[in-house]
């Protein structure tokens, strides 16, 4: 959307007016659920910008499906049956079930899709507002989705701070299982990261290089290995590192699935664990505490981050301006046996 120059955008309104780009969306169309004050201000600052908006786009959004979508891009083949989504998934569907909304799952398989999740939803006008999980950081869709002024609620951090998140404390998290590691005399640890062109990959990375740091060990970069987060990738990984004989006696894994398949290679290989290499994973799904030995990882609430996303979603359709741009969830480490401390 833009004015006639073709350069102010709903953002910029949005910027001006000291709203969400959201709430200009349903102040320009005089929906009620925006106050009369507010709507004023927003007219006002649309008028000094000369911002004309595009009214295919704003009389779409003044259709209410009352359905919200979880977006889900780049979908891998795992997804469903990870226990993260599971958690997130029923977070969702509390708050929803509860405000009469229904649910509406899109997936897509790759960025460059023509018939990619964000355009089903948006194109057809199938949901009120947008859940996303997981973006890239450079997914042109995904930012395509945020300039428009659609409602979107991103779960996990975000580098534009226009953006409503609801994240976890990565770097923390990842420092404090580090940190531990370090702490129990460990100085080779190797971190499987997730995948770096995801923010949550990075933050966990930064976390595991600060705790190196503040405990004046250096990162052996030949330890850092990117990998997908599945327990094939974990065990893959593993084998790699045995096979080309690098030394090492920890293990960071970015999340449980990848931990869980690196003991189970350790343990086939007749390497013990915790005695000769600990192991720490990232999430506490189930499988941790039911693994032997018992998975320490760092914990952190997959439920409440679905329940606050969707109740922050419907609070930004309701016209609220008092909803935080940014909700950090903080993770605790959960110590079991698999680390020995």
């Amino acid at each position: 959307m833009s004015s006639g120059n073709g350069h102010t955008t709903m953002k910029d309104v949005a910027r001006l007016a000291g709203v969400s780009p959201a709430t200009v969306s349903l102040a320009l169309g005089n929906d009620p659920r925006v106050n009369i004050k507010t709507r004023k201000l927003v007219r006002e600052a649309a008028d000094k910008l000369r911002y004309i908006p595009n009214e295919i786009g704003r009389s779409l959004r003044s259709q209410k499906t009352e359905t919200i979508a979880l977006v889900i891009p780049h979908t891998s083949q795992h997804v469903f049956s990870h226990p993260y989504f599971a958690k997130l998934l029923e977070g969702i569907t509390e708050v929803l079930n509860e405000n009469g909304y229904n649910l509406l799952l899109s997936t897509t398989a790759e960025e460059n899709d023509e018939q990619s999740a964000y355009e089903k939803v948006l194109r057809n006008r199938r949901a009120d507002g947008v859940i996303v999980s997981s973006a890239s950081l450079f997914d042109r869709n995904f930012l395509r989705l945020v300039d428009s002024g659609f409602p979107v609620v991103y779960l996990g951090p975000w580098t534009n701070n226009d953006i409503y998140t609801v994240e976890r404390d990565d770097v923390m998290g990842a420092f404090s299982a580090t940190d531990h590691l370090l702490k129990l005399g460990r100085r080779k640890i190797v971190h499987f990261t997730g995948p770096l062109n995801h923010q949550v990959g990075r933050d966990r990375l930064e976390g595991y290089r600060l705790a190196h740091q503040q405990n004046q060990v250096p990162v052996n970069e030949e330890l850092v290995i990117e990998k997908d987060l599945s327990v094939n990738a974990g065990y893959e990984g593993v084998t790699e590192l045995l096979d080309r004989q690098i030394p090492f006696d920890a293990l960071f894994a970015g999340n449980d699935l990848m931990a869980i398949g690196a003991m189970k290679q350790l343990l086939e290989r007749g390497i013990k664990v915790p005695e000769q290499i600990s192991v720490v994973g990232f999430d506490d799904i189930d499988m941790a505490s039911m693994f032997h030995p018992t998975l320490t990882t760092v914990h952190q609430p997959m439920k409440q981050t679905g329940i606050l996303a969707a109740q922050k979603l419907l609070g930004v359709l309701n016209g609220r301006e008092d909803i935080e741009k940014k909700t950090v969830l903080q993770t605790k480490l959960m110590i079991r046996e698999s680390c020995g401390g």
